[in-house]
């Protein structure tokens, strides 16, 4: 089994100006611990979102590994 090299969360949160165009802000959290679990990371996320007080729409996780 290849082992991941990298680990990055990418957070996502929509908004809307007043004339109804959407707004989107993306906060990257990189160098985060590998071996980290998808219910460890969705409890880093939820801390993060209840320091800064916000919510996000999207969450995505960029795992980079070597295959060769």
């Amino acid at each position: 089994m290849n082992e991941i090299s990298q680990l990055s969360v990418v957070c996502t949160h929509i908004t809307h100006d007043a004339s109804g165009k959407a707004k989107e802000t993306k906060r990257r959290f990189t160098n985060l611990n590998t071996k980290a679990t998808d219910s460890e990371i969705r409890s880093f996320v939820n801390i993060i979102a209840h320091l800064i007080n916000e919510t996000f729409d999207k969450v995505e996780v960029v795992k980079t590994q070597v295959l060769a």
